[in-house]
């Protein structure tokens, strides 16, 4: 294979030999010299496997004294050989290999496996880059367009496109953003990133995820275009198959949905949930839930009708591990958009409520807004404290009883004068309104957590008590 005719055959095969010498070590080169393969061939070869071992991406668990009982135990290999005493060679091997963003693999939960690395891995790998120095627009720009050339060809040897994407946030910690050129060159880039989070090589792939969550953490709402440019890619790369790209995907876009707040990628997410691939549509119901979860209401305000219906469809969802993301992602809507989401329940067959209402009381969190949201008006901070008393009537709470609690445990100047109520009067309305069974999900405890604006509207549950209370006035 190595003496192919063509060009791009025989740069395959090199680097396919680097790749697995890079997992196995020494005994690829000793194999390799057993072959008859001509010497000039053979040191061609030999140097590649050089250059990495010297670069340090060396996988740990690979060394010329490895066995046949560390390549059948696949990943727990590694584990293995953290545990073997100091010394020997596969000590050396690992000491060899530099810690970077392309061999950093830290997998939690679902996510684990060879190769696996999240947003810990990423941020650790945001700065692991030389240190160069930059002192005018001018030479940055010039720097930028070295990089945009490498990375824009992509027939460039794959260690170099790592490099340039490496100096790309070499150039953001050296103060490139500072610069009036910066944004413009940014944009000129933004068809090579995408280029590299498209490589068939997972190093490369790897590189372009970290150095774009690194973009959007530095420039949050400035990355806005960026962002939407390369949204469509990095969903492409969460059905791979290589854990290390799939990985590596999902982290950039949680890095990005996190620091970068732009409407326009609302309809790019909620298109994918009704995706083919069942890992697709998961995945991008645990992006929605982390909109939901962490954007300001007035962001979402443009696509209410879009997320309503990518919610009802998942709630629908064939897969039920969909539907469980989809009904959090329910009560994360919620809590901004109480009315539109109590439409919504009113709209689903009973099963689905009562999966809605069971999901909700099965799981400890509390759905309310953002902090910035929350605490946008003081009038709601008396508001945002959690209860310290609740009283249960037949398993649930009716709204008149919630706000009567959170009244009067609000502490401080923040507490509202109850002098204009009778007490007498306001007992015997709450123990009448004991009788009303509860309609929705929106008369309990656990649909109207601290902080949510569901507590703040003319729902028919306060307005109920209002009138009986000044009765007896």
């Amino acid at each position: 294979m190595s003496f192919g005719l063509d060009h791009q055959v025989r740069d395959g095969a090199m680097s396919c030999l680097v790749e697995i010498y890079r997992h196995v070590g020494e005994r690829v080169r000793l194999d390799l010299s057993k072959k008859g393969l001509p010497q000039s061939r053979l040191n061609v070869i030999f140097s590649k496997f050089d250059e990495v071992q010297r670069s340090g991406n060396m996988i740990p668990c690979s060394g010329s004294d490895k066995n046949f009982e560390d390549e059948d135990d696949g990943g727990r290999s590694s584990s293995s050989s953290s545990k073997a005493p100091p010394g020997g060679r596969r000590t050396v091997i690992s000491s060899v290999r530099r810690p970077s963003s392309a061999s950093s693999t830290k997998p939690t939960g679902k996510e684990a496996g060879a190769g696996a690395v999240d947003e810990e891995d990423f941020i650790k790998a945001f700065e692991d880059v030389p240190s160069i120095q930059i002192y005018s627009n001018r030479e940055m720009e010039d720097q930028l367009t070295k990089v945009r050339d490498v990375l824009s060809d992509d027939k460039h040897d794959w260690e170099h496109r790592v490099v340039a994407l490496k100096k790309v946030r070499s150039l953001i910690l050296a103060g490139a953003t500072d610069y009036e050129g910066f944004p413009q060159q940014l944009r000129l880039l933004e068809g090579s990133l995408k280029l590299s989070a498209k490589d068939l090589r997972s190093q490369v792939v790897r590189e372009a995820c970290i150095t774009l969550g690194h973009l959007s953490s530095v420039l949050r709402n400035k990355f806005d275009h960026g962002a939407e440019s390369v949204m469509p890619t990095l969903l492409n790369l969460v059905p791979n198959s290589a854990k290390v790209m799939a990985t590596s995907g999902m982290a950039a876009i949680r890095l990005i949905l996190r620091h970068t707040h732009y409407p326009r990628l609302i309809p790019i997410i909620t298109s994918n949930c009704t995706s083919k691939s069942v890992a697709v549509r998961r995945r991008c119901y645990e992006f929605l839930d982390l909109m939901l979860q962490e954007w300001h209401t007035n962001t979402l305000e443009r696509h209410v009708a879009v997320l309503t219906e990518t919610i009802r469809k998942g709630i629908h969802d064939a897969d039920s591990e969909a539907r469980s993301i989809a009904r959090r992602c329910y009560w994360g809507f919620q809590g901004h958009y109480s009315r539109e989401a109590e439409h919504l329940f009113h709209a689903l067959e009973s099963t689905y409520q009562k999966a809605l209402q069971s999901h909700l009381k099965s799981s400890d969190s509390i759905v309310s807004l953002p902090q910035s949201d929350r605490s946008s008006s003081s009038s709601q901070e008396s508001l945002n404290r959690p209860l310290s008393v609740r009283s249960v009537i037949g398993g649930s709470i009716t709204r008149s009883k919630l706000v009567g609690t959170r009244v009067s445990t609000t502490p401080g100047s923040l507490q509202r004068s109850r002098s204009d109520i009778d007490v007498n009067a306001a007992s015997s309305a709450k123990s009448r309104l004991s009788t009303v069974p509860a309609s929705s999900p929106f008369s309990s405890a656990a649909a109207l957590p601290p902080g949510s604006y569901a507590s703040l509207d003319g729902a028919p549950g306060k307005s109920d008590v209002t009138p009986r209370q000044e009765v007896g006035v």
